[in-house]
């Protein structure tokens, strides 16, 4: 798999918008989390097409560790819920919906 750097930067921006973006305006809260929930859609799309990539490269060209898709995608749909359950509450004080990983890597398996 090479490294698609305008996947690179695209995640890199969206990243970076979802970090800084409530700094710079002055829209509400609910608006900040609308937003942050279309940036996490962004960052599943860029997901998505990496794994597609991935999925489409030599297997002699991969390298020895692999991306843990899978995770990312269950720590995405971690934020969301959180999100969803914040702006949409059953009660009045939002759960612990669990932590969030941040480790993406997964050895890669010596035998094909």
């Amino acid at each position: 798999m090479s490294f698609n750097f305008k996947s690179h930067v695209s995640l890199s921006i969206a990243l970076s918008t979802l970090v800084l973006f409530p700094i710079l305006s002055n829209a509400s809260e609910l608006d900040e989390l609308a937003t942050t929930q279309r940036l996490l859609d962004q960052v599943q799309l860029s997901l998505d097409r990496a794994r597609t990539v991935a999925a489409q490269s030599d297997p002699n060209n991969r390298r020895r560790y692999l991306f843990a898709y899978k995770k990312a995608n269950e720590d995405l749909n971690t934020m969301r819920a959180g999100i969803d359950r914040y702006t949409q509450p059953s009660r009045a004080q939002p759960l612990d919906y669990g932590k969030v990983s941040g480790d993406y890597t997964r050895g890669r398996p010596l035998w094909r």
